[in-house]
């Protein structure tokens, strides 16, 4: 049965309610060796939980475990949105370093919020409640369902799949990897390429950042989740000892709010998910990247530590983006091509619309002077309004403009869309 499962969780879960059937089914591996699940899964599947706008949101956590120092601090936060609708799956990978206003409004960085949590509330399920309130409020999303799961279930769960294959774009040359004692230094090293990865690989490639960054890390996290989904897809995963097998990593590893209805509900979305509709951001402190909505500030305002916080201090910027990201994804997965050109006769102002629009993930390819001098007022035009209606509407909410059909001449250029600035630009903020 062909598996389409685009990230950790969705996959683990599957995994999940297949074994789960299993053990409560006389004969399953019969039918399991048939190739044929789906009529007897389906009939254990409950509805997922919604929002007003028919998505269910996951929180992901990934920490080191029992068997590291450190073991309940935070390495790994992602948000995660299913469309039902859309049948898109929208992702939002969030800096470990991100100051929190939790800890009784003391504050502290995000990757210790269910450390935290979890000795004042003295409950692990109540502490990823709590941190999964953060989570809301960063990214403006209502969380139905999170999951935990530890350096030593990732590492299992590679290894029980045979390993992974991911592209390194970079070489990786790490002496500051930490060992599991969180004292020594265990170097990694990585040559640029295609390469096959065991588990302690991908979890060091997935977790290196003192020679990269915490950004590079967390977009290297997506990578490996995408190259967990294609191993996945493989034929040969799911054979009843396989299955066995995760099912006792999952049952130790992993920790989750899902029931089984749920999971099995979450087996028949990977079923149809088409790859090509995943939207995926990392927040950074690059202004000109896409999510770069962050800044470093004065390590003497938060005690010496070296924190990252929302730029404006506030996170409106970030829920502007996270509209985009979970409430207009089809604007990430179509990148249409969009040109600025300069018509107000002040030079400079194209080329800052575009780093700003970029940061929105609009994707401003080129600045130029508009050909006939200058526009009285600034104009928004399209060329296929069907095809881009998703990105006209996200160009709404930042540029106050009428939005009309492109002449023949701009059209030629080779663009999507043409913003024109005209006379009365003033800016954006």
């Amino acid at each position: 049965m062909k598996r389409r499962i685009s990230t950790l969780i969705r996959w683990t879960l599957v995994i999940f309610g297949i074994y789960i059937a299993f053990q409560v089914l006389s004969g399953i591996y019969t039918i399991i060796s048939g190739g044929n699940l789906t009529d007897i899964l389906w009939s254990f599947a409950s509805d997922l939980n919604q929002d007003q706008k028919q998505r269910t949101n996951f929180l992901i956590l990934g920490t080191g475990g029992e068997d590291h120092d450190g073991g309940d601090l935070t390495d790994t936060f992602l948000v995660a949105s299913y469309n039902h609708e859309l049948k898109t799956l929208s992702m939002l990978s969030i800096p470990r370093d991100l100051w929190s206003e939790a800890g009784d409004g003391y504050g502290m960085r995000l990757n210790r919020v269910y450390e935290y949590e979890k000795w004042r509330l003295k409950d692990s399920d109540a502490a990823l409640e709590s941190v999964s309130e953060v989570a809301s409020k960063i990214a403006n999303l209502p969380i139905h369902y999170y999951a935990k799961v530890d350096f030593e279930g990732f590492t299992d769960f590679v290894d029980a799949l045979g390993g992974i294959k991911v592209l390194v774009e970079y070489e990786i040359d790490d002496p500051y990897y930490p060992c599991p004692n969180l004292i020594d230094f265990c170097p990694f090293q990585i040559a640029a390429g295609m390469q096959q990865m065991d588990g302690e690989t991908a979890l060091k490639f997935a977790r290196s950042r003192k020679t990269t960054s915490d950004f590079d890390r967390a977009a290297r996290q997506q990578k490996v989740i995408e190259a967990i989904r294609e191993k996945a897809r493989e034929k040969d995963v799911l054979t009843p000892g396989k299955i066995k097998n995760f099912w006792k990593i999952f049952k130790k590893r992993v920790e989750t709010n899902l029931r089984l209805g749920e999971i099995i509900a979450l087996g028949k979305v990977a079923e149809e998910f088409n790859k090509q509709n995943i939207a995926q951001i990392v927040l950074s402190d690059e202004p000109t990247f896409v999510g770069g909505l962050l800044y470093a500030p004065n390590r003497e305002d938060y005690g010496g530590a070296a924190v990252l916080v929302p730029q404006g201090d506030n996170f409106l910027g970030i829920h502007q983006l996270t509209d985009i990201l979970f409430g207009n994804p089809r604007v990430l997965i179509d990148q249409l091509a969009i040109e600025i050109l300069n018509g107000s006769g002040k030079p400079g102002i194209a080329k800052s619309a575009a780093y700003y629009l970029n940061r929105y993930a609009l994707n401003t390819m080129r600045v130029n002077n508009y050909p006939d001098g200058t526009l009285p007022r600034t104009t928004i035009y399209y060329y296929d309004e069907e095809m881009t209606k998703d990105t006209l509407d996200a160009l709404s909410h930042f540029i106050d403009a009428p939005q009309l059909k492109g002449p023949v001449d701009l059209r030629r250029r080779g663009f999507d869309i043409t913003i024109v600035l005209g006379e009365d630009w003033e800016g954006l903020e």
